[in-house]
Parts: C-alpha cells; structure tokens; sequence
C-alpha cells in the first residue's frame, strides 16, 4: 500500500545548505516569521528599493495599532505578539468584511497589505532557501513510491524540485488546473504525464501565479520566487503585466471559508485520496486545534479506516504528538526530534 506524507514549516526549517551568510536567518516558522523577514529586510539590498519599502511601511502602519503598538519601523517586527497566520488571516478578514473594496473594474480582489506580506514571505523563503537543492528532501524523495500522497503546507518548493529532479512527479502532480507552465523564462503546454507522486499543497505555492485580469493559472518550474529578476510577470492568456499577477498562497482563513475555488477543489481532492495507507508520516507540522480543515479532513480519515496505519513523527514537540494521537485514535505514534534523525532512524 502507499505511504501518506504530510508536511508542515518545521520540515524546511531543516534546510542546511544555506549560502546567505546572514546570520540567524533560517527558514521561517510561523511564530519568527517577522523577525526573519526583519533580517532580510536589513541585510539585502531590499531597503534600496522605494516602492517595496513604502508598501513595508504602510503595512507596519496599518497592522502596528490592531497590536497596541506606537512603532512605525522595523523594530516592530520584532513584537512577540506577531506570527505569519494570525497577521495573513487579519488582513484577509479586514478586506472581506470590514474595507469598501475598491470598483472590481480595478482587478481589486485581496487587501494590498496582505499582497504586500505575500510579496514579504516570497523573498524571505527566498533568502532563506537561498543554495543548492536541500540533500535532506532529496533523501526524503528517493524513498517516495509509486502512488504515494504528499500533503504540504508550505509555500516553498523544495520536496517539489526534489521529486521533480527525481522524475517522480510531473505537472499533473499538483492536480491544479493551470493554463501554462513558465519553465527558464518561456510559456509551455503542461507535461500532464501521469505522476508517480501526488503532491497536493493545500495552502497554495511560491511557484503558484493568478492573472487577476482573467483569472488563468499559471505554474513556473524550479522557481522559489516569480515576478521578480530577469522574467517580469505577463500574463500568455491576456497579456496583463505584473499589477495583476496574484501570488497563489493563500492565508489560513481563505482555506476555512472556503472561498477560493481552486484551493477548495484541493481539499475535495485530499479527501478522495486519503483511502488506505501503510504508514503515515508527519514531517514538522503540528495539527493545531485551530486547523480546522486538516482537523475535519483527519476525522473523515480516521471515519473510512478498519486499521490504522503506522505513524512517524517528526517534531520534538510532544503536544503535537499528543494532538494526532487523539486525532487518529492511535496508541502508538514513533517520534523522531528531526528529519536527519528519521532519515538516519529508517533509512
């Protein structure tokens, strides 16, 4: 039978092979991701750049007060009260239900902020990310099998280019419906090839691109970051430019209400495939009570099965291990602190 893998941010914290040479930078989680961002921000040429630092400060402007906090620079982000889900999931709510949006004939579907944030992370994974691919996710996806099912939460791209440089997945992998595939700066006609590998990313992608003109979805290859560098953003449906390219990674609320048909249609797909398994393994995420959605998706799981199947889990966290236990029912769930430790532990 297949194997289940779920992935969440603490699996690319484990990235090693950095070649920033920032120091302190890691791949962020969700509690630092403002203080890593903070570190790039300082250290990269980003501050020489008017315009991203004007939209920076207005989005400090705008999020500062909702935190009781008087700072206008920076040094905010150095608030512990902050992390990447709460301040996506706020903005996204402000815009839906508390802005007058501007007329739609303006393309103006998600709050400039929270397109300044996604523009944020982009290049913070980027930095963070920033070296050859990850010998640990490589690793991972030697072991990755015929009709296996990997679920991930992150935005960046390393298990993709490490199954892609494998050829274990194709385009079809992603099971999204997307116009064209941009591949060393030129549009393409999708590889729909069966995958050996599904690989469904249920809170969008970095290499994930929306026209909000027309809507066309478009995949890029390789790519940690688009609509940055040597290929500007232009859309091959429409020809609409950068202003109108919508990053494809959605914050938690958006998945929750369920309003943006493409990742909706990712979860349907989830639950389809989410049959018998023979091992479960959980790599850094840590199936917090306020996930609903992976919450109800676990139960409806757990509801088809007549045996549960083994689990491994990688996180030091033993709350997190504790939550699945009582997710799934199981008695027993083997724990690793790492993915170096699993990888040494089951290799």
């Amino acid at each position: 039978m297949p194997d289940l893998y779920i992935l969440g941010a603490g699996c690319s914290r484990n990235y090693s092979q950095s070649i920033h040479r920032i120091e302190g930078l890691k791949s962020p989680l969700n509690q630092d991701f403002f203080r890593m961002s903070q570190l790039v921000i300082k250290n990269t040429g980003m501050k020489s750049d008017p315009l991203f630092m004007e939209a920076i400060e207005t989005l400090i402007r705008t999020i500062a007060p909702m935190y009781g906090s008087s700072k206008s620079d920076l040094e905010f982000f150095n608030d512990p009260q902050l992390n990447l889900e709460d301040v996506m999931t706020l903005l996204d709510i402000e815009f839906r239900l508390f802005s007058s949006r501007l007329p739609v004939r303006l393309r103006q579907y998600e709050n400039p902020c929270l397109r300044t944030l996604k523009e944020l992370l982009a290049r913070t994974l980027d930095y963070a990310l920033k070296g050859p691919p990850c010998r640990k996710h490589q690793t991972l996806a030697r072991r990755m099998k015929t009709g296996d099912v990997v679920l991930s939460f992150n935005y960046d791209i390393l298990i993709d280019n490490a199954l892609l440089s494998l050829g274990k997945i194709t385009d079809y992998t992603y099971r999204m419906d997307f116009f064209k595939v941009n591949h060393e700066g030129r549009w393409a006609n999708l590889d729909e090839k069966q995958s050996e590998v599904t690989l469904l990313k249920l809170h969008g992608s970095l290499n994930w691109i929306r026209c909000g003109f027309c809507k066309a979805l478009m995949l890029y290859r390789y790519e940690k970051q688009t609509m940055s560098g040597e290929w500007g953003f232009k859309c091959p449906r429409c020809s609409s430019g950068e202003t109108y390219a919508e990053r494809m990674m959605v914050p938690p609320a958006q998945s929750k209400e369920y309003g943006d048909q493409d990742i909706a249609f990712l979860w349907v797909q989830a639950d389809r495939m989410l049959k018998d398994f023979s091992r479960l393994v959980c790599l850094g995420y840590s199936f917090s009570p306020l996930d609903s959605d992976m919450t109800s998706l676990l139960r409806r799981f757990r509801a088809r099965q007549v045996k549960m199947p083994e689990v491994d889990f990688v996180n030091p966290d033993p709350e997190a291990k504790q939550r699945l236990k009582s997710l799934l029912g199981v008695k027993k769930i083997t724990q690793y602190d790492d993915l170096f430790s699993y990888l040494e532990s089951t290799g």
